[in-house]
């Protein structure tokens, strides 16, 4: 019976293998071409980091009254907000995990945040009268090494670290990866939540770029494993399930605090921020972001006038977080457009949101003008020099690419 046992071990391991060789064959054909789908997913994920500013930034979320209807469908919109910038690492893991990495592609990045850091540096002197003191100065010329947009200088950390993290994932086995992302996950997730009066390992929270690396590499391991199934609908279910749960357990805390459980010390801890598990690394958050992201791989958006919309939409996604954030307007902004005059109103949920929708499509707006223009200033060089020309910091970036990472195979 043994040799048969065997036998079949043999078996079962030679189908895993032929599966997963599938699974990363039908992924390379589609990370060849744009994904609808996942592009749709990065537009939401951008309207979802507005609203978040708008009910935080807006104040509208200490301007309810707690224990009002518009408190709890507030926070609740806020606690599934808080799987946007999960989701758009997702996407980068998915698609940078099989692409080469090039300095130009950093380059530009650094181009467009420095575009309208100065820019917007320069308006807020002019319009707004701001002092133009050094340290606003020195982030506004160096807005990625100054920290100016966290989430920006989190991502260019990421997206330097990608080829590497390309490299050592390709000797990864299916078990080998899933074994190596259980551990992230224990180390930078699951620890902070359950001991969350210890330090843990201070690796900068769900704000760092440890915890952006790691989100990556899930998004990674999708991109090399993970089939489509097509039950879209259930797996929107199940996001939605798990997406509740970060403000259910908000207000379950709050519940628990006001109990004689309440008085013990380091209990109060759970309410550090917004709560425990309102972070970017919690697991609720982490799980709830898995799951959208799977959600939007099985929604099938067919080739006509929505794909078309989605795919000339999602580019602008970043300009519209780079506008609408930027510190030396953000405050002007919010104080401008004061959401939070519509707390404890009965309109106030499709008001929040027909606003963020309004914040989204005027950024997007002024960013397809920002690109165009910047394409028509190409075009009219290209013509006058009788061909394209590249500028001399993309010279020096090609050469980087060549000297440090071709010579490498990178």
């Amino acid at each position: 019976m043994a040799p048969v046992r065997k036998d079949n071990a043999f078996q079962a391991k030679g189908r895993r293998t032929a599966e997963e060789g599938q699974a990363m064959e039908e992924q390379k054909k589609m990370g060849k071409k744009r994904m609808a789908n996942v592009e749709l997913l990065r537009i939401c994920s951008m309207l979802m980091i507005v609203l978040m500013h708008l009910l935080n930034h807006g104040k509208v979320l200490e301007t309810v009254e707690k224990g009002s209807v518009s408190y709890y469908l507030t926070w609740t919109i806020f606690g599934i907000s808080f799987v946007s910038i999960s989701c758009y690492i997702l996407i980068s893991g998915y698609f940078l995990c099989e692409a080469s990495f090039s300095f130009v592609r950093l380059l530009r990045l650094e181009g467009q945040v420095w575009f309208y850091s100065a820019a917007l540096f320069i308006a807020a002197a002019v319009v707004l009268r701001q002092p133009l003191d050094m340290s606003s100065l020195i982030a506004a010329v160096f807005p990625i090494l100054s920290c100016e947009y966290w989430f920006v200088t989190m991502y260019a950390g990421m997206l330097i670290l990608s080829p590497f993290l390309n490299k050592l994932l390709l000797g990864l086995s299916r078990k080998q990866f899933r074994l190596l992302l259980g551990f992230l996950f224990v180390l930078f997730s699951l620890w902070p939540n359950v001991f969350f009066f210890s330090p843990a390992l201070n690796f900068g929270g769900g704000s760092g770029v440890v915890w952006f690396v790691t989100v990556y590499l899930f998004g990674a391991y999708m991109k090399r494993f993970y089939v489509p199934d097509g039950r879209t609908a259930r797996h929107f279910l199940h996001f939605l399930a798990a997406g509740l749960l970060i403000p259910a357990s908000r207000f379950v805390i709050e519940l628990l605090l006001a109990t004689p459980l309440g008085k013990i010390g380091f209990l109060q801890d759970l309410m550090w921020g917004y709560s425990l598990f309102y972070q970017y690394n919690s697991v609720l958050v982490l799980a709830a972001a898995l799951l959208l992201f799977i959600a939007f791989l099985n929604l099938e958006i067919r080739p006509g006038k929505l794909q078309r919309l989605i795919l000339a939409a999602a580019p602008l996604s970043f300009g519209v977080y780079l506008l609408h954030d930027n510190p030396n307007w953000r405050g002007i902004l919010w104080e401008w457009i004061n959401p939070s005059q519509m707390a404890d109103k009965w309109y106030l949920v499709p008001g929040v949101l027909v606003l963020a929708a309004g914040i989204f499509l005027i950024c997007a707006l002024l960013e397809m003008l920002r690109k165009t223009a910047a394409g028509l200033s190409g075009r009219l060089r290209r013509n006058k020099e009788g061909g394209r020309k590249q500028g001399w910091l993309e010279r020096k970036a090609l050469k980087l690419d060549e000297k440090l990472l071709r010579e490498n195979e990178m």
